[in-house]
């Protein structure tokens, strides 16, 4: 690397990468690979991590406080420039770093070709610092969110709801374990704050791999509403078939083995399907399982299913705390594909049912078009009808997840136990 800060030519590079529509999933694969060849610290990686995701997180806020000591925004093709002016403002106006190490560190990168804008860059982020974080200045979190989403948000939610949504979505995750089994026992070994259905939450858990019972398989990692869908397949009777599709990484899956249940797991993607395996696998539930990697939309199968889950590739909106590169790298054309698609998806998933089977359509997107409107589309092809979730199904939940029958979590805080929740829908279908 050219330059002899390290974990800060990284961050550039996962923030460049981000601008250019690679996904922060991918951008983590590329950090590893570095990790391992420049042989960083723990420290170091948890800068590059946290930098990053401070970044990419607060990206509307920073380019909108960039723009204004700008003549013109800054073109296309000057990506790494932007890269490193977001880099510099974020360290400036959201961590603790030094605002001096912030601007030096920042206009070191300005060398060589980049050595034209270094004056440019050095007054900007002195004129921030005067300006903007000695001020103390408050900043709209709208700004944060691409204003099509927004709008969207609106006309969905109204005003307040949304509010609500956007003074929580760009908070640092909660990590959640699903304990396996013995709760109270790993409850006492692992720590984490008690929250509801044998879960245990954390607010910061640096390396998963490093905390009790991961070896021993006593534990997986899944946001309390990505559980919900398996709760409302009623009781699972020991050895029954389940299909669960799109099922990567497994969270789900892994909830059907451990309720009893035989799974047919399938996932389009065989890197995906190899990660869900190893993780069914860490936790001892494999005997039950039959992984395939194929195309649902392509794949046929002679055996009928009495309950299948669909958690149906989505916009992926409702988990832009831990995913928060999904606002940019997402359109509305890509809303609109993805609804098609997720229609597709839901009538193949069907053909699958035996009459009177039951079946779950689910997506971790907040827009109706990929949850309401996909079920008011397949109820009017006649070939199922809703099967109203009812309060007492999920009594630890609060009523106001359900209406008309339908589940939808939101992001912002319910109660204490359950703020930090993924953005969730959930349906419940049956075969007519």
């Amino acid at each position: 690397m050219k330059n002899k800060d390290k974990s800060r030519e990284l961050v550039k590079i996962g923030i460049q990468k981000h601008l250019l529509g690679v996904s922060l999933k991918e951008v983590g694969l590329i950090y590893d690979q570095y990790f391992i060849d420049l042989n960083l610290s723990i420290r170091e990686k948890s800068f590059v991590k946290n930098l990053t995701m401070v970044s990419i997180r607060n990206r509307g806020i920073i380019e909108h406080v960039i723009n204004k000591y700008l003549k013109r925004p800054l073109p296309n093709k000057l990506q790494e420039i932007k890269a490193i002016l977001i880099m510099g403002v974020a360290q400036i106006l959201f961590t603790r770093v030094e605002d001096y190490a912030a601007v030096n560190t920042s206009v070191n990168f300005f060398n060589g070709r980049l050595n034209k804008w270094k004056g440019l860059a050095n007054a900007i982020l002195r004129r921030i610092i005067r300006e903007e974080s000695n001020l103390k200045k408050k900043y709209d979190p709208k700004l944060n969110v691409p204003k099509w989403i927004y709008n969207i948000w609106i006309s969905q939610y109204g005003e307040n709801e949304t509010k609500s949504i956007l003074d929580e979505i760009f908070l640092e995750p909660y990590v959640d374990l699903k304990i396996k089994e013995d709760y109270d026992y790993w409850k006492n070994q692992i720590g984490g704050e008690e929250t509801i259905n044998n879960t245990l939450r954390f607010k910061k858990i640096g390396d998963v791999k490093k905390i009790k019972g991961y070896s021993e398989g006593a534990w997986w990692v899944q946001n309390i509403a990505a559980q919900i869908p398996v709760m409302l397949l009623k009781e699972i009777k020991k050895n029954e078939e389940v299909l669960d599709l799109c099922s990567a990484p497994g969270g789900k899956t892994a909830q059907l083995l451990n309720e009893g249940a035989n799974v047919t797991s399938l996932d389009i993607s065989k890197s995906k399907t190899k990660q869900l395996y190893n993780n069914i696998k860490r936790i001892k539930l494999e005997k039950n399982l039959q992984i395939v990697t194929k195309d649902l939309m392509y794949w046929d199968s002679e055996k009928k299913f009495n309950k299948i889950i669909l958690d149906a590739p989505c916009s992926a909106t409702g988990t832009v705390r831990k995913n928060p590169d999904v606002l940019w790298n997402k359109t509305e054309e890509d809303i609109k594909r993805l609804s098609i698609l997720q229609k597709d998806l839901l009538e193949k998933a069907i053909s699958f049912l035996n009459k009177k089977g039951i079946l779950i359509y689910c997506t971790c997107s907040l827009q109706y078009k990929e949850g309401e409107k996909v079920i008011k589309y397949i109820i009017k092809q006649n070939k199922v009808k809703l099967l109203d979730i009812k309060h007492e199904e999920v009594k630890l939940f609060p009523k106001k997840i359900i209406n008309k029958g339908l589940i939808r979590t939101h992001p912002y805080r319910y109660n204490n136990q359950l703020n930090g929740m993924d953005g969730f829908f959930i349906a419940r279908l049956i075969k007519i």
